[in-house]
């Protein structure tokens, strides 16, 4: 490797250093906010899952001298990643940015804003999905039994969810960047849109606390219909790059016609 090319290497290996750091001190800074406001943000978070057990007359136990402490550890760890992605999302934009062109940046930098308003919107749908969940899957518990769980390792999964489905809701900006690339277009994402629902509709099945059918179509249809609204944004991306192009070739002719003149 020649030596500006090493150089430029290690540039940008220490950009993206400083950018992870970054990333790991927002981080931090939402899960010392979670846990100094522990208990509404508690309150908030285990608030289906009381009713949801409240509703089949469970019980909810802490049966361990530590449950308390962990409990209080996973809600702040899952909260300020939930708190703090769209800055986390900013950092990884400032570093891809300069590697791509005016155009693409142009159409990319709207991508940013909303990538967290996608995030926390699939939280909110995962959060009003929890207690129907919960309480479809105790339907299925035998006959005159008590349902008693274990606070610890059902909310850990719920909290998981959570942050599955906000992740998962970045399926449009995935499909955006790909398409500002070149490597999809709309022809091919209209074309492949049953396959594409197939595979949503398999990703909602795995990320789903309950694996029941009506839940997990609930909120699979929201992504189904993300991907079709992704289609119409992708289309107005080409319209204007077609737009651009054809405007960049009149100019160049324009050019031309002037130096042969």
């Amino acid at each position: 490797m020649k030596e500006p090319q090493r150089a430029n290497l290690f540039d940008h290996l220490a950009e993206l250093r400083t950018r992870i750091i970054r990333s790991a001190l927002y981080a931090m800074a939402g899960m010392i906010l979670v846990w100094v406001l522990y208990d509404p943000i508690y309150r908030l978070a285990a608030a289906p899952i009381l009713r949801a057990v409240d509703k089949i007359h469970g019980e909810i136990q802490v049966t361990a001298f530590m449950e308390g402490f962990l409990i209080r550890a996973q809600i702040s760890l899952v909260g300020g990643l939930i708190l703090t992605m769209p800055f986390i999302y900013w950092e990884l934009w400032a570093f891809v940015s300069p590697a791509l062109t005016r155009s693409e940046r142009r159409v990319m930098a709207p991508l940013v804003p909303v990538s967290g308003l996608l995030f926390l919107g699939g939280v909110a749908l995962a959060y009003l999905m929890t207690e129907p969940s919960i309480v479809w899957m105790a339907s299925m518990n035998p006959p005159e039994t008590v349902a008693r769980y274990r606070l610890n390792e059902n909310l850990l999964l719920i909290l998981k969810f959570y942050l599955a489905f906000g992740l998962a809701f970045q399926l449009p900006l995935v499909l955006v960047l790909l398409a500002a690339l070149g490597v999809i277009d709309s022809q091919l994402m209209t074309k492949r849109w049953r396959e594409a629902s197939v595979g949503i509709f398999i990703i909602a099945a795995v990320i789903t606390p309950t694996w029941d059918p009506v839940t997990m179509t609930v909120c699979a249809l929201p992504m189904v219909v993300l991907y079709l609204g992704t289609i119409w944004v992708v289309k107005i991306i080409e319209r204007r790059r077609a737009r651009r192009e054809s405007e960049e070739t009149d100019e160049e002719k324009e050019r031309d016609e002037e130096g042969l003149d």
